[in-house]
């Protein structure tokens, strides 16, 4: 049995979640929450525990004993990573990525709506340049952190066709030998994103994928997000490795991807 205690304060956010787990051998993996926790929670850890064993070498079984939360200090993803790492801490494995990603679109739509009233104060942007020189906004961009008011940095991470949310820092710049460099630093003009750099969210919706893009248990997983600020409407997401940038509307060449809802007013 382990218990990992996600525990984070500072004069912007703060974050709590304390999940408790027991993994055993079997062959197949397979997760079960007994904890006594309200339905988001327990979704966050079903979901957390299935993110740790993604890609493993050996099976397991999960049962999650115990969530604990507080009203003010836990918001949307904490349960989610704390349980991944609780099992990860369990089983002494080393992750394979630094980050704890949510694409789940019920979750992804549950922090939309918590985003919705704030302002983006920043945005990071990691990019690859080789020889002194980058690509165009979407194909030299490799992952993007948005910096809203009283609120944890949010991550984007693309997978193939589907977009994941981590509450991360940015790294550092670094050099990837003859393939050229990433750096790393605040996105500027006349790159996408910049754009909306001091405006303020007042509504978004998840794009979801084709059909059959689904994630465990056969739900909808986000490929990208529509996010309707103030001073317009910023589309991004990823299909086939690629990042997709827009203004305005989805793009014609992302036919396959459907816009749920938005989370304020329900409309289009």
């Amino acid at each position: 049995m382990t218990t990992f205690r996600l525990l984070r304060q500072t004069n912007r956010f703060s974050r709590f979640a304390q999940v408790t787990v027991e993994v055993a051998a079997s062959s197949r993996s397979e997760v079960e929450v007994t904890a006594v926790a309200v339905d988001e929670h327990r979704r966050e850890a079903e979901l957390g525990a299935r993110w740790a064993l993604r890609g493993l070498p050996v099976a397991a079984r999960v049962v999650v004993t115990a969530v604990v939360i507080t009203e003010v200090d836990t918001s949307v993803g904490d349960v989610y990573e704390a349980t991944a790492r609780a099992v990860w801490q369990e089983l002494r494995v080393e992750h394979r990525v630094p980050y704890v990603g949510f694409s789940d679109s019920e979750i992804v739509t549950s922090w939309l709506k918590s985003m919705v009233g704030r302002r983006l104060d920043a945005v990071t942007e990691a990019r690859h340049w080789y020889e002194g020189r980058r690509g165009p906004d979407a194909e030299s961009l490799l992952h993007a952190w948005l910096f809203f008011d009283c609120a944890m940095p949010v991550g984007l991470h693309g997978r193939g066709d589907q977009l994941l949310l981590a509450k991360d820092y940015p790294y550092r710049s670094y050099d990837m030998d003859e393939y050229g460099e990433a750096r790393v630093g605040p996105a500027r003009r006349p790159d996408v994103l910049s754009g909306f750099i001091g405006a303020r969210l007042t509504d978004g919706a998840v794009i979801v994928g084709h059909v059959g893009h689904v994630g465990h248990d056969g739900d909808a997983v986000a490929a990208g997000l529509v996010l309707r600020f103030e001073n317009g409407d910023l589309v991004i997401g990823t299909l086939g490795d690629e990042w997709v940038l827009a203004v305005g509307s989805v793009p014609a060449a992302a036919h396959d991807w459907t816009v749920q809802r938005f989370v304020h007013d329900g409309c289009q």
